[in-house]
């Protein structure tokens, strides 16, 4: 296994995990709203993992309707997602679904959101009637799901852990303890890209407006990485203060990255907008890979604030 796929796992799993455990104290305190709202997210889950276009059954039929969650019509495929692992479930989800939905779909699946589900030795035979439902192959909990994000691509496995990241960010920021998890992120990147010694000397006079005028097909998207995430200005100034953002340590994080940043710009052939995205992947792995979380919205004000500075994506001096 490579060394990007082991990473790519590890997260997913960790992911995961916090998620199991949310739902777990969930069910202790009887909040049923959380589960409520993971219906989208294993919606756009499940059609990564296996190829269907799920839609959410609750927003075209029936309001929250005992029998399924989510559809795939063109694929048969109906989901329901449930903490309740127990047979009783899954005996009352057949009564209800088979006599109005059996003609309109080949398979019910059963999704936990749990690590672990408890093996079913229950008959459902008097239920099914001839429908083709096996609790080993229709039932799911969150391990097989990490099987299915072993077996896909590497960009495919991307796009699952991007998905992760984005939906369950909050897990993140609970298992903090009321730090802000952004301030420390920021920092230690902070302190990760100002540790060498700095090889070119930042423009004496950044011209942001050259710069998008260098970009005009990208600019748009460049601008709305400032504008749409200022938000998270405050994270980034109390990161700069913990590190104590000097004349010495500013110019050592400019040097790292222009210098990164251009390589983004040679590897995506001068396509601005891809080239920070994939700037912001860079930084978001290497928080990520120490144990840490950070908001993906955070990153991209911290490299856009950067830009407006011109440290990324600086200014030929040839142009000037």
């Amino acid at each position: 296994m490579t060394l990007q796929r082991q990473h790519n796992l590890n997260e997913a799993e960790e992911w995961f995990f916090r998620l199991s455990q949310k739902i777990e104290a969930n069910a202790s305190l009887r909040h049923l709203d959380a589960n409520i709202e993971l219906e989208p997210f294993f919606r756009d889950l499940l059609n990564r993992l296996f190829g269907w276009t799920l839609s959410s059954s609750n927003w075209t039929g029936p309001i929250n309707q005992d029998s399924f969650d989510l559809d795939d019509r063109q694929n048969r495929v109906a989901v329901q997602v449930t903490s309740s692992v127990d047979s009783t479930k899954i005996r009352k989800t057949l009564t209800s679904f088979l006599p109005s939905h059996r003609t309109d779909f080949d398979q019910l699946v059963f999704v936990y959101p749990v690590l672990k589900m408890p093996d079913s030795r229950a008959d459902f035979s008097k239920q099914l009637a001839g429908f083709d439902f096996a609790p080993g192959r229709d039932r799911r909990d969150l391990r097989d799901l990490l099987r299915a994000i072993q077996n896909l691509s590497i960009d495919k496995q991307d796009e699952v852990i991007s998905l992760l990241r984005r939906e369950l960010r909050p897990l993140g920021s609970a298992l903090r303890m009321g730090a802000d998890q952004n301030v420390q992120a920021i920092t230690a990147i902070l302190l990760y890209i100002s540790a060498g010694v700095p090889s070119s000397e930042p423009e004496d006079q950044p011209d942001a407006n050259r710069k998008m005028l260098r970009f005009r097909e990208h600019a748009a998207y460049l601008k709305r990485q400032f504008t749409e995430y200022v938000h998270c200005y405050r994270a980034v100034a109390e990161a700069r203060r913990a590190v104590g953002y000097d004349a010495v340590r500013s110019v050592r994080c400019a040097a790292w990255l222009r210098e990164r940043s251009l390589a983004a710009l040679m590897q995506h052939g001068d396509n601005a907008a891809l080239a920070f995205d994939g700037l912001v992947r860079q930084l978001l792995d290497k928080v990520h890979a120490s144990g840490n979380d950070c908001d993906d919205s955070a990153m991209r004000y911290f490299l856009a604030d950067e830009l407006i500075h011109c440290n990324v994506f600086p200014n030929p001096v040839a142009d000037a």
